[in-house]
């Protein structure tokens, strides 16, 4: 990740307007990411790595070599602004309500499909509502329900009507940044709970799974990355019995979104998935996760695999186990960050092994990925000529990413800082070269997991004027012009749909629906869409 580092997942509180006061709801953002930029960096420039990569030799294309740009799905929290599911509970949880604060629901009271068993006294359950996309209006919602219970609603949302199991409100959305919306669990009898709720706008069809609105958003992509989807940086335990299905009360838990829901929607859109194994999880979840993935995406379409997320990253926690695993494990006499990286090597390949026997019948349907740090192609080497690993691999993937310190920058400085990005684009791109050739001499492709801007500050008001400047347009059109040019293969984009936040501006939009016109990164990849279907 152009020698940045890395951490996702925060926990931060997360603003909604109540009839009156300011509620906090204590909520995981997932898929949030917070970069940062490290003094290591900078160390990369003064040890004349640029020079070095400069005059690393070009590897020539191969003929039929082309650019397929992919865009890796942002987490389907509610604040980011992207309706993906019809059912506008589906991406949230439950939590627990007593007068003014908010906490996630304990586990005790919930049933195995995550419905809420009973409700203790004087106690409400909140259940937030993802807003749908721009354009900004009124809808009428309906939801439905079975069991017996009530509810009331708060937010944008006001209370229609109430009968038995159904309930109609309006939903006045506006696009501010705070708005949010939620239905309240007030009642529910123990003996026969409230459950499989379904609130949608009243002019959806009751069996539509996915917004066409986000569906359309996707369509034109060639590779879906799931990495926020999956939970990946969690790196939770992963146990086969305990993940999310289809009939989930939710698909924003810790298990994220169910694997059918994932291979469908690549499937619906014709699109190329890109799944990420948890580094915690055994053989048989593994084994499980190739099967269902093999037996229900389209034959005609390819599956990218790969394992956790950028072990390289000591920023993340599977990026520590390996290490202290690969130190355990005495693999590279005393140097832990060479010791991690042929850790993650040898998991690599336990993946990748059980991942072919699933798909031997269609091999050319598996692209199998390791992933390296972009800023160090040394690492690449590493992991591809530790023992037999290179013989289980298809692709090496880094992330080449247009990165600037903006520390000591204001938003006055906006010219300065563009003055600067043409460079950035070149350096990474001549990184790029420098990781193919090092996939070449493996015989592998060379791809991107992530790409594109890397512009963080804390200075909301700087990081704004920067995403939103149409020579940001101009600027994603450049890199995707030069990697065209010089790399000319997969480049799966970082992110689909996120709000600017002191964590980073990923999204290529802000919100969903939101006119092309008013993001400049989404307009420059529509446009070079258009000219390289």
């Amino acid at each position: 990740m152009a020698g940045a580092s890395r951490k996702s997942d925060r926990r931060t509180g997360r603003r909604f307007r109540r009839a009156g006061p300011i509620l906090t709801v204590a909520v995981g953002l997932m898929g949030l990411v917070a970069y940062t930029a490290p003094a290591r960096m900078a160390g990369l420039w003064d040890a004349g790595l640029r020079d070095k990569v400069k005059a690393a030799p070009s590897t020539p294309l191969p003929p039929d070599a082309k650019t397929r740009l992919g865009i890796n799905l942002f987490g389907i929290a509610t604040y980011n602004r992207q309706q993906v599911f019809t059912n506008l509970i589906t991406q949230s949880e439950w939590h627990s309500s007593h007068g003014q604060t908010w906490t996630l629901l304990p586990a005790e009271q919930m049933d195995g499909s995550g419905w809420v068993r009973y409700l203790k006294p004087g106690q409400t359950a909140p259940r937030p509502l993802i807003l749908p996309p721009a354009p900004f209006r009124r809808s009428l919602v309906r939801c439905t329900f079975t069991g017996t219970g009530a509810f009331t609603v708060g937010g944008v949302a006001r209370l229609r009507e109430q009968g038995d199991q159904w309930l109609t409100l309006d939903l006045e959305t506006t696009g501010a940044p705070d708005e949010g919306a939620w239905i309240e669990l007030v009642a529910t009898d123990p003996r026969n709970p409230v459950r499989n709720i379904d609130c949608r706008e009243a002019d959806r069809p009751a069996d539509e799974r996915f917004h066409p609105a986000f569906l359309a958003s996707v369509k034109d992509f060639r590779i879906l990355r799931f990495l926020d989807w999956q939970r990946t940086n969690d790196n939770r335990v992963a146990r086969w019995p305990d993940r999310t299905l289809p009939g989930s009360a939710s698909q924003a838990g810790p298990e994220g979104v169910s694997i059918e829901d994932m291979v469908d929607l690549a499937n619906r859109t014709g699109t190329d998935p890109w799944f990420l194994m948890p580094y915690r999880a055994d053989a048989a979840y593994v084994r499980a996760f190739a099967r269902l993935v093999h037996d229900r995406l389209d034959p005609a379409r390819t599956v990218y695999v790969e394992l956790g997320n950028e072990i390289w990253n000591d920023m993340f926690d599977a990026a520590q186990q390996a290490q202290r695993e690969g130190v355990a494990m005495h693999l590279a006499d005393g140097d832990p960050g060479r010791a991690r990286m042929i850790r993650y090597a040898d998991k690599a390949r336990e993946v990748m092994v059980i991942w072919t026997k699933a798909f031997e019948d269609r091999p050319a349907r598996l692209v199998r990925v390791a992933a390296s740090q972009h800023a160090n192609p040394d690492l690449a080497t590493i992991i591809l000529g530790h023992a037999d690993t290179a013989n289980w691999v298809d692709a090496l993937a880094t992330a080449p990413y247009i990165w600037l310190d903006l520390q000591g920058y204001q938003a006055k400085d906006l010219d300065r800082i563009f003055a600067k990005l043409p460079g950035a684009i070149d350096f990474t791109i001549d990184l790029a070269e420098r990781n193919r050739a090092i996939a070449v001499r493996y015989g592998k492709r060379f791809i991107a997991y992530e790409g594109g801007q890397h512009l963080v500050t804390q200075d909301l008001v700087l990081a704004r004027a920067v995403q939103r400047d149409p020579r940001m347009g101009a600027l994603y059109s450049r890199y995707l012009d030069r990697w065209n040019e010089r790399i000319r293969s997969d480049l799966t984009l970082y992110a689909s749909t996120a709000p600017i936040s002191q964590y980073g501006s990923w999204g290529l939009q802000e919100y969903g629906g939101q006119p092309p016109g008013e993001a400049p990164k989404l307009r420059a990849v529509r446009q070079f869409l258009e000219r390289r279907p």
